[in-house]
């Protein structure tokens, strides 16, 4: 679906452990979306913060004659602070949907791997794939048991497609004490044969992973998390070095990539 710029009216800002919000979203007009594509949101109507802010879509479903538009955040700035500030009511441009998102598979198991608020492009796939009856487990991880926004979801959608969900904290506060890769690698030595793994998290838990699925041979796609500036290719900010030896920008090109496209 080509990009709009739409208005967007703020329903709900959803607290969970702090810094996490989930901000829902009505927005007037039509908008279709895969799961791992993004919009960028203008957060104030001030000029401070001044350009657009990229975020996941990580819920999305008809309203009317409209659509309802989760995006899972963590405060980490301005743009964010701004948002979670957000009051019942507010009307901000919401620009999209823009990149290109997963590429879904027919049959199953898979596996879901999520690295903090890296889950939000994750909980539409989880949607999407119980939608087509395919198995996953979900492995999400975090520091703590506090990292893992809107964990209740998530079981609840691996059991609903017949997989699992398996926390990894490193700090041990729930499920594997370890890092969420450390995690998923001792569920492929297990045994668990996976048909593909699906990703989003920090730059270093994604190079983590893409070592590992190579070593295992498991085709993987990740949706990567950089800095954007504008969101469709003009400002450059968000290049990611290809294996072909160039740049893809990750808001235009992607963001989701296959593991073995990046030069980690």
């Amino acid at each position: 679906m080509v990009a709009r710029d739409l208005l967007a009216e703020v329903v709900e800002v959803r607290a969970h452990p702090l810094p996490y919000f989930t901000l829902v979203l009505d927005v007037a007009g039509a908008l279709a979306a895969d799961a791992g594509q993004f919009v960028m949101l203008e957060t104030a109507d001030a000029l401070e913060p001044y350009l657009r802010r990229a975020f996941s879509i990580a819920d999305l479903a008809p309203r009317g004659e409209g659509v309802r538009v989760e995006l899972l955040a963590k405060v980490v700035g301005r743009g964010t602070r701004a948002m979670a500030d957000l009051a019942p009511g507010a009307r901000r441009r919401l620009l999209g949907p823009l990149g290109r998102g997963f590429t879904l598979p027919d049959e199953g198991p898979v596996a879901l791997v999520a690295g903090g608020v890296g889950s939000a492009p994750l909980l539409l796939l989880a949607r999407r794939l119980v939608a087509r009856g395919v198995a996953f487990d979900f492995h999400y991880g975090g520091r703590s048991a506090l990292d893992l926004a809107r964990a209740d979801e998530f079981e609840a959608l691996a059991n609903a497609s017949g997989g699992r969900f398996l926390a990894a904290t490193e700090d041990g506060s729930r499920g594997f004490a370890g890092r969420v890769t450390a995690a998923l690698a001792a569920a492929l030595e297990r045994g668990r044969g996976y048909r593909a793994a699906f990703a989003c998290g920090p730059m270093p838990m994604l190079a983590a992973l893409a070592a590992l699925v190579r070593a295992h041979a498991l085709p993987a796609q990740a949706a990567l998390e950089t800095e954007m500036g504008c969101g469709f290719g003009a400002c450059l900010g968000c290049a990611v070095p290809h294996v072909e030896g160039r740049y893809a920008l990750c808001c235009k090109d992607v963001p989701v990539f296959r593991l073995d496209e990046v030069r980690w």
